[in-house]
């Protein structure tokens, strides 16, 4: 359905616009076709754990529980690195780049609290052939009590669900779209009374990690997974700097990713990842007490 495709190309607006889950796009969809909803800033929202409540103009709401088929895929949506509105965020220009260090100060402030690793929960939903011509809500509710909310006027026409036809490939398999899903991680971060300049951390798992570093543009991570003789536990070590000369100036920006088999073997039961080591310096390689590192799974 080219109107799905084409919404991809508005979904930031929404984030621009400080604003999540108000109209779905395409706005207008004729029942059985796919629609997609912005869900803004979220971290929680799996189909492994969403419900979606459907509620027709007229009539009782039709219910999809979690995993199921209908919801086709809830993917994370990044803007362009070179946009102006990331590039004007960086060098905090708005007068030469349209105005984007405002637009980045909405956002941090109102839905991100200052993490400039931002994306766009979209939600790609088939919608019921039976639905009746009128204003339709669709509502999603995760485990956590969180809920997002969206209307789409459908019409009295009926069509059908997408099959994401690609260039030289064909339709998109299952497997294909739900592989733009996030896997299970790891969200490390890192609080306490001084910034530091630079952290050394140590971790031990089985199977192999892999760290995704969100702010490349402000800090360097160099790592190392030491795969260790079978029976030991593996050990995974990582160094941050400021890729500038500067120290960062925001706690948030130290955070970092841990994914891989070392976090799918976890939910199978095997050894837990776990932090070994932690030391923060100053820009002069001097200890920095009392830096806390926190690791927050987001597994299931």
């Amino acid at each position: 359905m080219k109107k799905v495709r084409w919404a991809l190309m508005f979904i930031f607006v929404m984030l621009i616009s400080a604003c999540s889950g108000v109209q779905t796009y395409p706005n207008t969809v004729r029942a059985g076709e796919t629609v997609n909803v912005a869900m803004g800033w979220q971290k929680q929202f799996k189909r492994s754990n969403t419900t979606v409540t459907i509620t027709p103009s007229i009539g009782a709401p039709i219910v999809y529980l979690p995993d199921d088929p209908a919801v086709r895929a809830i993917i994370n949506l990044y803007p362009d690195p070179v946009s102006w509105l990331i590039v004007g965020r960086e060098i905090d220009n708005n007068e030469d780049y349209k105005s984007a260090s405002a637009y980045a100060t909405v956002i941090n402030y109102n839905y991100t609290n200052g993490d400039n690793d931002w994306w766009q929960t979209t939600a790609f939903i088939d919608l019921p052939v039976t639905l009746p011509a009128g204003e339709t809500t669709i509502r999603l509710d995760n485990v956590f009590g969180e809920s997002i909310s969206s209307v789409v006027e459908v019409l009295s026409s009926t069509g059908t669900a997408d099959i994401f036809n690609v260039k030289s490939n064909g339709p998109l398999s299952i497997d294909q779209l739900t592989s733009m899903e996030r896997s299970p991680y790891f969200e490390i971060t890192i609080n306490g009374p001084t910034i530091p300049y630079a952290m050394e951390l140590e971790f031990i798992h089985l199977g192999e990690a892999h760290i995704i570093n969100p702010r490349e543009s402000v800090k360097s991570i160099m790592w190392k997974d030491i795969i260790m003789p079978r029976g030991e536990v593996n050990i995974l070590k990582a160094l941050i700097v400021p890729t500038q000369s500067q120290q960062l100036t925001n706690f948030i920006d130290f955070k970092f990713y841990i994914a891989g088999t070392a976090v799918l073997d976890q939910i199978q039961g095997a050894q837990p990842l776990q932090l070994q080591t932690a030391q923060a310096f100053d820009i002069n390689g001097d200890p920095v007490s009392g830096v806390v590192v926190s690791l927050d799974a987001n597994i299931n």
